[in-house]
C-alpha cells in the first residue's frame, strides 16, 4: 500500500512538472501615470493565469512556452469602464510568430483574471492566443493533434465578433480558420518531427517516408496564399536545422526540392551542397 501511494505521488509530481511557461512583457510607456500604474501588475497576472489554467482535456506531452509582448497604445474612460487600446506580439519561442495589430479591452485596477464561459475582452483574448499556439505545438506531436484547441480558439473568436469590444476579432477568426483548414501546412509540421524522431531512434529507412511527406506538403503549403506566411515562419525558424538534417540523411534530391521552394534561404542550402 505504501509503495502504491508513493508511485501515485511521484506520478502527480511528474504531471506538475509538465505544463506551460509564460513569458509576458507589458509596454505601457505611451500611457499617462494613472492608467499605467493601474496595469503595473498585469504582465505577472497574465503569466499566472496562463501557467495555472488547464488548457487541454489531456495532459500536455511536454513543457511548452507562450511568449507575448503587449503594447498599450491608448486609454479612455466610459462611465466606470477603463478601456485600453493595444497590440501584441505572440510566439512560442520557435516557429510560431504572430502580430496582433488591434485589440481593445476593459480593465480596472484590482480586477482578477478568471476563466469564464462568457466572453471577456481581456481573458478571452489570452485564451484565444494560448489555444492557437498550443494547438500549433500539439500538431507536431500527432497529426492534427491541435484540432481540439483550434476549435476552442474559433469559438472564442466567434464570440468576440459579437462583443461590444470586437476590435480585431473578425481578423482573429479568419486567422484561426486558415490554420485549422490548412491540412498541408499541418501535415508538414508533424511529418518533419516524425522524420527526425524516427531518424534519431535508429529507424533511418522508416524516416524517409515522413520526410517525403514533409517535402511534398511543404511544396504545396508554401504556394498557398492562406498558409504561405505560416510556412515561411516555420522555415525561418528551422532552415538551419533542416539543412543539417537533410545533409545527415544524405538524400540530395530532398535538398534540391527544398531549395526550389525556399528561396529566402537558398544561400545556406547552397553552402551545404558545396560540402555534399
Amino acid at each position: 500500500m505504501r509503495k502504491t501511494i508513493l508511485l501515485v505521488l511521484l506520478w502527480a509530481i511528474s504531471l506538475m512538472g509538465q505544463g506551460i511557461k509564460a513569458e509576458i512583457n507589458l509596454e505601457a510607456e505611451n500611457l499617462d501615470d494613472i492608467p499605467r500604474q493601474a496595469v503595473h501588475m498585469l504582465a505577472s497576472d497574465i503569466s499566472y493565469y496562463i501557467e495555472n489554467t488547464q488548457w487541454s482535456f489531456d495532459d500536455l506531452p511536454t513543457d511548452f512556452v507562450i511568449q507575448a509582448t503587449i503594447y498599450l497604445d491608448g486609454f479612455t474612460e466610459s462611465g466606470n469602464q477603463k478601456i485600453y487600446n493595444a497590440k501584441a506580439f505572440w510566439a512560442n519561442g520557435d516557429d510560431q510568430k504572430y502580430f496582433d495589430k488591434s485589440w481593445q479591452f476593459v480593465f480596472n485596477q484590482g480586477d482578477a483574471l478568471t476563466r469564464t464561459s462568457q466572453f471577456n475582452s481581456l481573458s478571452s483574448f489570452i485564451d484565444y492566443w494560448v489555444y492557437l499556439i498550443l494547438g500549433g505545438d500539439l500538431d507536431t506531436w500527432s497529426e492534427f493533434g491541435g484540432s481540439q484547441l483550434y476549435t476552442k480558439a474559433q469559438e472564442v473568436a466567434r464570440m468576440g465578433t459579437n462583443d461590444a469590444y470586437s476590435l480585431g476579432w473578425k481578423d482573429r477568426l479568419e486567422d484561426i480558420e486558415k490554420l485549422n483548414r490548412n491540412q498541408n501546412y499541418r501535415k508538414m509540421k508533424f511529418a518533419y518531427y516524425e522524420a527526425i524522431d524516427l531518424w534519431d531512434t535508429g529507424n533511418k529507412k522508416e524516416a524517409l517516408v515522413p520526410l517525403e511527406a514533409f517535402i511534398s506538403n511543404l511544396e504545396v503549403s508554401i504556394k498557398r496564399q492562406d498558409s504561405r506566411i505560416f510556412t515561411q515562419n516555420f522555415l525561418n525558424a528551422k532552415y538551419q536545422e533542416l539543412g543539417d538534417f537533410l545533409y545527415e540523411v544524405g538524400e540530395i534530391s530532398f535538398l534540391r526540392r527544398l531549395m526550389r521552394v525556399d528561396d529566402d534561404h537558398r544561400e545556406h542550402y547552397e553552402e551545404i551542397l558545396v560540402d555534399w
